[in-house]
């Protein structure tokens, strides 16, 4: 039996930090046309659709191959807009469509160093484990346990463990345990999960590893210059 994923690329008008930045220019065309191009190149994804409220990137949507069936009503696009929300919406829209689809692919836009292997990887991750969700992860660059916080005089402590950070032993450095994190490039799940928890955490979640060179999300201006100068 064939099954369909779905991937939704959520892009909202609205951003403080960077504005606009979905249709920034990054490498000759606009931020979202990266995460498009990734979509609609990749073995397993069925159809790509954006969903927003903004006019201006719909159009960009479209020009690039994307569909967008709908317009993401205001309230579901302001800042505090939680991603669950959305994508429920996105869901319950095309319920009316004679195709049933068995995967959701959540794309940020905002991720443009990923490619359509990554895409590819955690959907085949999701298969191959029998899991409920899969999302992309890095290692962390820096080991968050060397953390570090002030108090109230300025004087710098450690945030989880005295031993492993104030240490004189490089080699120490080594017996610190790898930890991961979430890097936001992409989010996948099986339908019947999605109805079932809203979310992409689920008691099964695995993740698919990206390298820390392909993991940087969009969220500031010194980050949009730096996917810039990668992509050149």
């Amino acid at each position: 039996m064939t099954c369909e994923t779905l991937a939704i690329i959520p892009a909202r008008g609205g951003s403080k930090r960077v504005p606009r930045k979905n249709v920034r220019e990054v490498a000759g065309k606009p931020l979202i046309a990266h995460t498009i191009e990734h979509a609609t190149s990749a073995n397993r994804i069925d159809r790509t659709i954006v969903s927003t409220d903004d006019k201006e990137i719909a159009e960009v949507a479209k020009e690039y191959g994307a569909d967008v069936p709908f317009m993401r009503p205001e309230k579901l696009a302001t800042d505090t807009a939680a991603l669950p929300d959305t994508v429920t919406h996105a869901v319950s829209n095309l319920q009316s469509e004679e195709t049933n689809y068995d995967y959701i692919c959540i794309l940020q836009a905002t991720s443009p160093l990923r490619t359509s292997a990554d895409i590819d990887g955690a959907l085949a991750k999701l298969d191959d484990t029998e899991a409920d969700s899969c999302l992309t992860v890095s290692k962390y660059v820096t080991p968050p346990q060397w953390a570090v916080t002030r108090d109230e005089n300025g004087s710098l402590y450690e945030f989880f463990d005295f031993e492993t950070l104030w240490t004189d032993e490089p080699d120490r450095s080594q017996d610190i345990p790898e930890l991961y994190h979430p890097n936001g490039a992409v989010f996948v799940t099986s339908i019947e999960a999605w109805r079932k928890h809203e979310s992409f955490y689920t008691p099964h979640t695995v993740g698919y590893e990206m390298p820390p060179e392909r993991s940087f999300d969009v969220d500031e201006p010194w980050e949009l210059k730096l996917v810039r100068s990668l992509l050149e």
